[in-house]
């Protein structure tokens, strides 16, 4: 089967607290609401491609359970192919708790569950079947499954995209296998150890990214945009100014939207420009999957 973009990775079930003020150790607080919805960074990236117009199969496991049946009905009405999600008898779906303050910003903890099952030989059954142009990955499922996918990807002279993230799941061995790296800052520390505190510093961080023979790297920098190197040059995009409402998935929507549009251009800097307002207009809304737009809607933002 064919498809514009694979993706490799986590699908969760988020238990959202939306809380006036994030609680102290120890603290009890009344929050404002506690919902369930679908997440998990490979889940948000796969729904981020499919409603920005590609096609698109996500490689997962859930457990065989209500919140993993849930999880692929939800996918399969966005656009997404599961037909290569595996459902553990043995593991539970994953799932984290989600706490986001007034002022959008989120603290996750959860397990990963089925996630972790992810094994070399689901990888490479997988793969046999499928043809790409990119793959997009995340390090959110198990260590194995995430090299054998990178491999099998560059085997099949696919353009592979390792989203880093979270810092948690970072190591080394997958920086082998990246044609792009997209750290935030957070991530962008714990594999240099630099601080990203503004252009210079995150060029810094690029360079340092680019000796472990990663090729492209994009360096995420928040509310101050994001820099692209590539070819020994760097160029800033900028973010676009929007009332952060819920930053929760923004980062999986900016990868969808960097695949999708580079697909389009073989331009990451433009990649970027489309990204970034993808996840512009993702943070001025509440809420997870359903909060990523659509390709009208970014392209309606573009030609503003």
């Amino acid at each position: 089967m064919k498809y514009d973009v694979v993706v490799v990775g986590s699908i969760n079930m988020d238990v959202i607290v939306d809380t006036p003020a994030y609680p102290a150790y120890g603290d009890t607080v009344f929050c404002n609401s506690v919902s369930m919805i679908p997440g998990g960074k490979g889940a948000n990236q796969a729904v981020s491609v499919a409603k920005l117009g590609k096609k698109v199969c996500l490689v997962g496991a859930v457990g065989n359970d209500s919140s993993g049946n849930e999880l692929i009905n939800n996918l399969k009405s966005k656009g997404v192919d599961t037909s290569h999600i595996i459902q553990s008898d043995k593991d539970g779906t994953g799932t984290f708790v989600v706490i986001v303050d007034s002022t959008g910003e989120n603290t996750m903890l959860g397990t990963k569950g089925a996630n972790d099952s992810l094994s070399t030989a689901d990888i490479e059954k997988v793969f046999n079947e499928i043809d790409a142009k990119i793959l997009l990955i995340q390090m959110e499922t198990s260590q194995e499954s995430i090299i054998a996918a990178m491999k099998a990807a560059k085997k099949r002279n696919m353009y592979v995209i390792l989203d880093p993230a979270p810092a948690d799941g970072i190591f080394d061995e997958a920086f082998k296998y990246a044609d792009l790296v997209t750290p935030n800052k957070q991530e962008t520390k714990r594999i240099t150890g630099i601080d990203v505190t503004d252009a210079a510093s995150a060029l810094e961080a690029a360079k340092k990214l680019n000796e472990l023979g990663i090729p492209d790297v994009i360096v995420k920098m928040g509310e101050n945009g994001s820099l692209v190197y590539q070819n020994g040059k760097a160029t800033v995009v900028d973010a676009i100014k929007v009332k952060a409402v819920d930053t929760v998935g923004a980062g999986d929507c900016f990868a969808g939207a960097v695949a999708n549009a580079y697909l389009d251009t073989k331009d990451l800097v433009e990649a970027v420009k489309f990204a970034s307002v993808a996840a512009g207009i993702k943070v001025s809304r509440s809420g997870g999957q359903d909060s990523i737009p659509t390709l009208s809607e970014v392209q309606e933002y573009l030609v503003k």
